[in-house]
């Protein structure tokens, strides 16, 4: 077991006299042998089919996304807090646990940026600046792919001063060829 020494502290540590035993078995959730998929799969992706549908239908200025945890029968909702939102979507999908995190902007607003820098593309490149990759991490940010983001991102920002983005390395996508 490892001691914690504090600085400054003048108490003296003894190996221990025993090994260390190894952490007793736990149950882990896994797929069932001969099977693609988790128990109750199904059932969590159509909850999450159904949360994303009505979501961003009926709350498409709050809802941020939806991601799923199999193991754990799960929905995480990202979203902007809106009063009757959380009781709204709980209410779609009874048996499924739903999760929520505050997101800082729904995926319209997230998809309305990565639209409006992809049809700048050619713009970029222009300049010099090949855009590799553009996405959105849900509910926070437009992440933007470039091969030299050190150098490229003060342009790219202060071309879009009203986006929130992370600009990150980037490589020209390879495309897949069947052998």
């Amino acid at each position: 077991m490892p001691l914690l020494a504090l600085a400054g502290s003048s108490v003296a540590t003894a190996a221990p006299t025993t090994p260390p035993q190894p952490p007793p078995a736990t149950a882990t959730a896994t797929p069932d042998p001969g099977r693609s998929e988790w128990p109750s799969q199904q059932e969590v992706m159509d909850a999450a089919t159904v949360v994303g549908k009505a979501a961003s239908t009926r709350w498409p200025r709050a809802y941020a996304g939806v991601a799923v945890d199999l193991p754990a029968r799960l929905l995480l909702v990202q979203r902007i807090p809106t009063p009757g939102f959380d009781a709204a979507i709980r209410a779609l999908v009874p048996a499924v646990t739903v999760r929520f995190a505050d997101a800082r902007y729904s995926e319209l607003t997230l998809d309305a940026w990565v639209a409006d820098i992809s049809a700048d593309y050619d713009y970029w490149q222009r300049r010099g600046i090949p855009l590799h990759a553009i996405g959105a991490e849900p509910g926070q940010y437009v992440e933007v792919g470039t091969d030299n983001p050190q150098h490229n991102a003060g342009r790219i920002r202060d071309h879009y001063p009203r986006m929130t983005l992370r600009v990150v390395q980037g490589s020209p996508s390879v495309p897949a060829t069947a052998n």
